[in-house]
């Protein structure tokens, strides 16, 4: 196998990984991954997708939007001692 045809799309090694596309993309920007630029786009390398899960990947750590203000009220009511 050539090395081009080991290159896949940022959306195809995101759903081969199961990952978001974003996801993928900023793991290729930050090198965490084995990609390359080729013009405008982002390709993967397919070989690194397994690694790149195993050792770098950690879903516990995804940027999470802040809860909206409502639900952190509702939360709070929810949660108190008080009878």
């Amino acid at each position: 196998m050539s090395e081009v045809d080991d290159l896949l799309p940022v959306t195809q090694a995101a759903k081969q990984a199961g990952v978001a596309r974003n996801t993928m993309l900023l793991a290729a920007k930050n090198g965490k991954i084995k990609a390359t630029r080729i013009g405008r786009g982002w390709f993967i390398y397919a070989s690194d997708i397994d690694r790149w899960k195993e050792e770098e990947y950690r879903p516990d750590m995804a940027h999470r939007y802040p809860p909206k203000e409502d639900e952190v009220d509702e939360d709070l009511s929810h949660n108190s001692d008080e009878p």
